[in-house]
């Protein structure tokens, strides 16, 4: 062996020794966890940033860039905020040109020199009419409560890679796979990539880069924000705020609040009042009872049923129905469908049916015999629904996974999504309550009668 060959044996022996042992071990998920605990504990941080596009020879000269400083904290209006103060390139030859926006949980806010205008918009809203710079500043879902719950909810697989070193900051990198939308699910231009990865310093937990790629198979195309010299520090209101000079006009297109409405004057002794009521719904004087809301029309048939007849509002009434919505691409539905399983078995009588009917209706599946096959294998006990995208749409549910339960008269007494307060045990025990309150309910009614 030559010395040069000891050398290279030796040094490698030495990276393995003090490279952690459990380094790939780690849940990407308890990574994501401790990021958005580390950015809800900051007070605020600086930090110089750059973004580039990468698409090859091809698109190399159609790639934007920008580049500046960046401000995150908390504005004591907006909430949590992003200021960001620098240049941009609408594509590489392009000319530069000054960049100043402001990036909040609901509104942009950005300077428009050469109209001398200081402009305010929702931001989830149309991105017609704002600058491209908006679609490209990839932390901005770092001011909303939870910075990953967009990828996470459309994750089809999550993976730890090898750690990276981005700007001499040792990262966690977890690569999270996207779920391709179904063709009746609107997408904006922004959020139709299909592959995001999230750099997270190992030490502070603090994202330092983020990569969006799309995948086209031929035509591959990645932005890449990222972040060098960070210092976390407590920031003062003028750096997380637009200035406004003298002689700019501010335009905000946010909804304009609506007026309250007047409270009606107490009438005086002996005067007359008008005692009509107003048509339409009748509203309960009981604060405590809740608004009645029916279940949308429905029209579905289970797999594996010994009969062709749909399950519908009319077939299920007098019975309590459990909707759960969920993906085989959804990660936080892997903790979930065992625990649906479970209640379904829960509510059978000696292994006969009851009258409660739990359904797993499964959306934006890409192969349906595949999720048929892993669904039968996993033994669950509660029925299998397959191209339930248009349901899902009927019920507003856009988070997965999701519990509906419907009573008996077609009432929806209980809808929930998972989020950082609810935990897949949370959410199936909460149909779970909804389902017995029925069920006591309907006891004492029958009971009465």
């Amino acid at each position: 062996m030559t010395p040069r060959q000891l050398k290279v044996m030796i040094c490698t022996l030495l990276l393995v020794l003090v490279t952690p042992a459990n380094a790939q071990d780690q849940d990407p998920n308890a990574i994501l966890d401790a990021a958005k605990a580390a950015i809800e504990e900051l007070d605020g941080f600086s930090a110089q940033f750059k973004m580039r596009g990468e698409g090859g020879s091809m698109f190399a000269d159609t790639m934007p860039s920008m580049n500046g400083q960046l401000f995150f904290g908390t504005h004591e209006t907006y909430g949590r905020v992003f200021h960001l103060i620098g240049e941009i390139r609408e594509q590489k030859s392009a000319p530069a040109k000054p960049l100043e926006i402001l990036l909040a949980s609901d509104r942009y806010i950005w300077a428009d020199n050469d109209k001398r205008t200081i402009n305010e918009y929702p931001a989830l809203g149309s991105t017609r009419g704002l600058p491209t710079a908006f679609n490209l500043t990839l932390l901005s879902s770092l001011t909303q409560d939870d910075p990953f719950d967009k990828d996470m909810n459309n994750a089809q697989t999550i993976d730890l890679l090898a750690q990276e070193t981005i700007n001499s900051v040792l990262c966690d990198v977890v690569h999270i796979k996207r779920a391709k939308p179904s063709s009746n699910r609107r997408q904006s231009s922004n959020d139709s990539y299909t592959d995001a990865r999230w750099y997270i310093g190992v030490k502070d937990k603090l994202p330092r880069k983020v990569e969006h790629i799309t995948d086209a198979g031929l035509i591959k195309i990645t932005l890449v924000f990222e972040l060098s010299n960070l210092k976390i520090a407590t920031l003062t209101q003028t750096q997380l705020d637009i200035p406004r000079p003298d002689g700019y006009q501010f335009i905000s297109k946010l909804p304009k609040p609506q007026p309250e409405t007047p409270e009606e004057p107490t009438p005086a002794p002996g005067s007359q009042t008008n005692s009509a009521q107003p048509t339409g719904e009748p509203i309960s004087t009981d604060p405590m009872t809740p608004r009645v809301r029916l279940a949308p029309s429905f029209s579905f048939n289970p797999e594996g049923s010994e009969d062709d007849s749909a399950i519908t509002n009319a077939t299920q009434t007098g019975r309590i129905t459990v909707l759960y919505f969920w993906g085989s691409w959804c990660v936080p539905c892997k903790a979930t469908s065992p625990m649906v399983s479970e209640l379904a078995s829960s509510f059978r009588i000696n292994g006969s049916r009851s009258t409660v009917d739990v359904f797993g209706l499964a959306v934006r599946e890409a192969d349906p015999a595949r999720t048929r096959s892993n669904f039968e294998s996993e033994g669950f006990t509660h029925a299998l629904v397959l191209d339930a995208d248009q349901i899902a749409t009927d019920f507003g549910v856009r988070v997965f996974p999701s519990i509906v339960v419907i009573n008996g008269e077609g009432e929806i007494v209980f809808q929930e999504r998972i989020s950082k307060e609810t935990t897949p045990e949370a959410l199936v025990d909460g149909a779970k309550k909804a389902i017995i309150a029925v069920m006591a309910e309907e006891t004492t009614d029958s009971s009465t009668d």
